[in-house]
């Protein structure tokens, strides 16, 4: 049996939503790891699994927790190292204002047989969960890209996938320009569905999403862009590097039911501004790079998809500095 990790991050207290993570977690004998920042409540507490506070995180020997500014949803990659660190070989990744269902933590495997994407490019995959034409999409999907429904091959495929995207029903992860043109939100996905995203491109977040150990390198969270962008563009170096070895992200629903934290939906539409300026081009420059296949090139390919990234100005030139403390650490974890 696979040893397990679920990492979070949170400002907020012990709400809901964590607590049935913890209980959960405890159930599964899954380890739980709550990164928190210099917003977290001082008295917060969980009665299973580990908090790190901003104190706690500085005494880890990793450069990466040294340098990592705070107030930064970039923090989590510290969890994601100290999972690494304590020989877990999956890490489930989600957000505290993400209620869990009662199958979240069950049944989580490498190989599934699924039906398959056939679309080259940008597809709008949320639109193979509902059950209706229902005008939604992911957050990171190129607005031009929205109507772009996935067609399936024929037959199904039998597949590792070390990325699995779990998709949240209630109030998804959706961009800004939703939000705001649909004020209240509540969409049902299918329950018990599963495809292979194929050699179609669609992004992942970090809301209900599954790591094997393989492609643990890649789960690096980039630092100088903000927080509404982040796990995007995490999400789509990723893609460019696993499409190159042949690989596809499964995705799936539903284990996952969002209740969204309070937000400024003029704060979160500037901040992902540059998603829909920069997201469609950004992928391209990807596309374009000479990268090397295997997983044993992938600190390789991380550094040349961010240089090529920073010459077109989407991340600042010190992402390069974040990056390296980030390769630093796993390669003295594992090797």
């Amino acid at each position: 049996m696979k040893k397990i990790s679920l990492v979070i991050t949170t400002i907020n207290e012990s709400n809901k939503n964590i607590k049935k993570l913890v209980k959960l977690s405890k159930k599964s004998h899954t380890e739980l790891i709550i990164i928190g920042d210099k917003k977290t409540p001082k008295n917060f507490k969980i009665s299973n699994g580990t908090y790190y506070s901003i104190n706690d995180q500085k005494k880890i020997n990793f450069d990466f927790s040294k340098v990592c500014p705070i107030n930064s949803y970039a923090r989590k990659n510290i969890g994601y190292l100290i999972s690494i660190d304590n020989k877990n070989e999956v890490i489930i990744e989600t957000d505290d204002d993400n209620y869990p269902k009662d199958n979240f933590l069950k049944h989580i495997k490498l190989t599934n047989k699924v039906n398959e994407i056939k679309n080259i490019g940008w597809v709008n995959v949320y639109k193979k969960f509902l059950n209706n034409n229902e005008d939604i999409w992911p957050r990171g999907l190129p607005l031009n890209e929205i109507k772009k429904i996935p067609i399936f091959k024929s037959k199904k495929v039998k597949k590792n996938f070390y990325l699995q995207q779990g998709v949240c029903e209630g109030n998804p992860d959706v961009d800004a320009i939703y939000r705001i043109i649909n004020k209240k939100i509540n969409i049902k996905f299918k329950d018990n569905y599963a495809f292979s995203s194929g050699k179609s491109f669609s992004p992942t977040n970090s809301q209900n999403t599954i790591w094997f150990k393989k492609l643990f390198p890649l789960m690096y969270l980039p630092v100088t862009c903000t927080m509404r962008t982040t796990d995007i563009w995490r999400g789509i170096i990723a893609l460019n590097i696993i499409l190159n070895d042949n690989l596809s992200i499964l995705f799936f629903g539903t284990t996952m039911k969002q209740f969204r934290n309070v937000h400024n939906l003029t704060n979160d539409l500037e901040q992902e501004m540059p998603l829909y300026k920069d997201i469609f081009d950004g992928f391209n420059r990807l596309q374009n790079i000479n990268l090397k296949k295997g997983s044993k090139n992938y600190f390789y390919n991380l550094l040349q998809s961010y240089d090529a990234l920073i010459e077109m100005k989407i991340f600042d030139k010190k992402e390069i500095f974040f990056l390296k403390a980030w390769i630093k650490d796993i390669k003295k974890i594992l090797d």
